[in-house]
């Protein structure tokens, strides 16, 4: 099997580093297991939907051998389009819960306890109220937040949901009444407007805390996040088989085993809150 005849089709929306770093280690895997000629086709959306089904489609068009996608949306549009093509996801926080499932999909899970997280926040800083910010048009996004909200509630403090959809939406966060933190869900729309969100946070003193690693812009509080370097070479694991013959319902989806906890302590420090120790000890990186 000659892995310059092979074709791959890959679906990352737009210019996300957590993405960006999973796609670095899947061709980098593939690379190492004698795939590094095969092509890979890369479509890179604007998060909404006519976009993501039109690099699903695009990739159907090119009779592509497998479709690989980064994040829940994407994955969800390729299943939508109802194709032959295998598809390997990777980077996806809770496929069962979205409807990620069927005989041509398989893929690698990047869930973590989201509940930890929110523990290590109210660490920092007393909460009453925590806005969280989500996407209406992803469902992944969606599920986090309702998950959140039912911590919340075990916890004692309200949830408060803020919908960004586009860059202009984060003025919201100023308009949502009194928040004591920020929750980044999964949403592609939220961590493409990343840099502005955290200029806000840093004007109002507000923690914030993201399930998903961010090394371009260290600027969030605390991170529980899926290894992307984990996760990438999970999905080149699976295409590889895939090439071989395997069947993609025969291939289990996988659970990421490598997660990390990173503490911005230079953040944390600067916007004057709470050390925990526990916080430090548990932490597999702490940027200073």
């Amino acid at each position: 099997m000659a892995a310059e005849k092979k074709t791959i089709g890959v679906i990352m929306t737009g210019d996300i580093p957590y993405y960006s770093k999973m796609h670095k280690a899947f061709t980098a895997r593939l690379s190492r297991e004698g795939y590094g000629d095969a092509q890979v086709v890369l479509q890179r959306p604007y998060p909404d939907q006519v976009s993501w089904s039109n690099a699903a489609r695009k990739l159907i068009a090119v009779d592509v051998d497998i479709i690989v996608t980064y994040g829940a949306s994407v994955t969800l549009a390729a299943i939508n389009e109802r194709t032959s093509i295998p598809i390997v996801y990777a980077g996806v926080y809770n496929p069962d819960a979205i409807g990620i499932t069927g005989k041509n999909t398989t893929g690698s899970i990047s869930k973590v306890p989201t509940s930890s997280l929110i523990r290590y926040l109210k660490g920092i800083t007393a909460i009453t109220s925590i806005g969280v910010l989500y996407s209406d048009i992803e469902k992944e996004s969606i599920k986090q937040a309702e998950e959140i909200e039912s911590i919340s509630r075990d916890l004692g403090f309200k949830a408060v949901r803020i919908n960004i959809r586009r860059p202009e939406d984060v003025r919201k966060i100023k308009a949502s009444g009194k928040l004591d933190a920020l929750f980044l869900t999964c949403s592609a729309s939220v961590n493409m407007s990343l840099d502005a969100i955290l200029e806000i946070a840093r004007t109002n003193k507000l923690p914030t805390a993201s399930t998903l690693k961010n090394e371009n812009n260290p600027g969030v509080v605390i991170t529980l996040s899926a290894s992307p370097e984990e996760q990438g070479e999970m999905a080149a694991e699976k295409v590889i088989k895939i090439l071989h013959g395997a069947r993609p319902n025969s291939l289990p989806p996988t659970n990421s085993k490598n997660i990390e906890l990173i503490f911005n302590l230079k953040e944390n420090m600067a916007m004057g809150f709470k050390i925990p120790m526990g916080l430090v000890t548990e932490a597999t990186k702490i940027i200073q």
